[in-house]
């Protein structure tokens, strides 16, 4: 049982948390700048038609050339096997094998249905410590307040997107709207 002590002090610690996961406070790099790690986690996102969509595509382009400038040497492809909109893994896996990164190199956590799960799973399932988080900048800084909370060692990777104007207004708006307070929630409450 954690002493009054070790609780008070860990009172700061999770404020600024909490306030991580509502703002998305943090350093970003862009791929050729980022420090090396083992693995890229790779988020999904909607597919359709068996084809990655704007946002997993600029996800997948970005841990790729992690993979190819040697910043990791592997590439952890993390989302929702069963989706409506189709199986993200196999779309996303089939993506990076087509564009020459081997099997070897590649692992996949089908039941990665948010953000929270698919950082937990690599911690608990994988056994990771050190990773890349790669996404859109919206996403990965609140996706990297929440890996520090479980304890990952990670750095906030930028992808890019070639996506339409309503896209970007569409996903802004869930990020700060639902997604940054839900982060906070699960931060707060120690999902």
């Amino acid at each position: 049982m954690p002493s009054a002590t070790s609780l008070r002090a860990s009172v700061p610690a999770r404020l600024r948390a909490i306030a991580g996961g509502i703002t998305g406070a943090g350093p970003m790099y862009e791929p050729a700048r980022a420090p090396s790690a083992p693995v890229a986690i790779v988020f999904g996102a909607s597919v359709r038609g068996g084809r990655p969509g704007s946002f997993v595509e600029g996800r997948l382009e970005a841990s790729l050339q992690l993979h190819r400038l040697g910043k990791v040497q592997r590439i952890l492809v993390s989302g929702n096997a069963g989706g409506t909109s189709g199986d993200e893994i196999a779309v996303m896996t089939r993506w990076l094998l087509e564009r020459g990164v081997p099997e070897s190199d590649l692992l996949t956590d089908g039941t990665g249905l948010d953000t929270y799960l698919s950082c937990r799973h690599a911690r608990d399932e994988f056994g990771l410590r050190r990773v890349l988080l790669v996404s859109q900048f919206f996403h990965v800084r609140r996706a990297a307040a929440i890996a520090r909370h479980l304890g990952l060692d990670v750095d906030a990777v930028r992808a890019g997107c070639g996506c339409t104007r309503r896209s970007w207004v569409r996903n802004l708006a869930r990020e700060y709207l639902l997604s940054r307070p839900k982060a906070a929630l699960d931060i707060a409450r120690l999902r």
